[in-house]
């Protein structure tokens, strides 16, 4: 027990340095360049496919509502070359049962007249109580990647759909019977750029 607690400590100061890391890298990139910063909100729709197993090891999981899931967040977006952008947005995504705090690394290039394409990390975290009975969270914090679609409206207004594929194995489902859940989001929505 004493092991595993170590182990865990050790990953979590691993993953803590990383994030700095990062989030040092990308502060240094936004501010170093003679291109602007720009901010914004986001908002939309979530479609979840939670892949997991049952209690016998077989393939399990859940699949969302079209309208049960909602996410919203704010934008940080610096553009870093005449096509190229790096883009923050941390977010809050709502599902039926479990809420998800989030924050996308994403860059963001210019491929053909208004559309763009968006690839990068997300990392996830639940912030929702232990207490309820009806799930168990494994880990808190899990990583994603995600790959997507932008396409621009006007100077303020862009539309925009993405996919994101989960890596960590973060939650049991103890009332619908699926263990070791990753969550797959399939997400379209609007962002407002101030």
């Amino acid at each position: 027990m004493i092991k595993k607690e170590i182990l865990v400590f050790k990953n979590y100061n691993r993953l803590k340095r990383n994030l700095s890391i990062s989030f040092l890298w990308i502060s240094a990139l936004m501010f170093s360049q003679d291109y602007p910063l720009k901010l914004g909100v986001k908002a939309g729709w979530n479609y979840s496919n939670v892949n997991a197993i049952d209690e016998f090891g077989q393939p399990s999981g859940y699949l969302s509502d079209i309208i049960d899931e909602a996410y919203a967040g704010i934008l940080i977006e610096k553009q870093i070359s005449s096509k190229s952008y790096l883009q923050i947005s941390p977010t809050v995504s709502f599902t039926e049962s479990v809420t998800f705090i989030e924050l996308p690394m994403y860059y963001r290039c210019e491929v053909y007249k208004r559309f763009s394409v968006l690839v990068g990390p997300k990392f996830n975290y639940i912030p929702d109580e232990q207490y309820n009975n009806f799930y168990y969270f494994r880990k808190r914090l899990g990583i994603s990647a995600d790959i997507g679609i932008n396409y621009k409206i006007s100077n303020h207004f862009t539309l925009e759909g993405t996919f994101s594929k989960g890596f960590t194995k973060q939650y049991d489902d103890l009332i619908l019977t699926y263990y070791q859940a990753r969550r797959d989001v399939y997400r379209i929505g609007v962002n407002y750029y101030f």
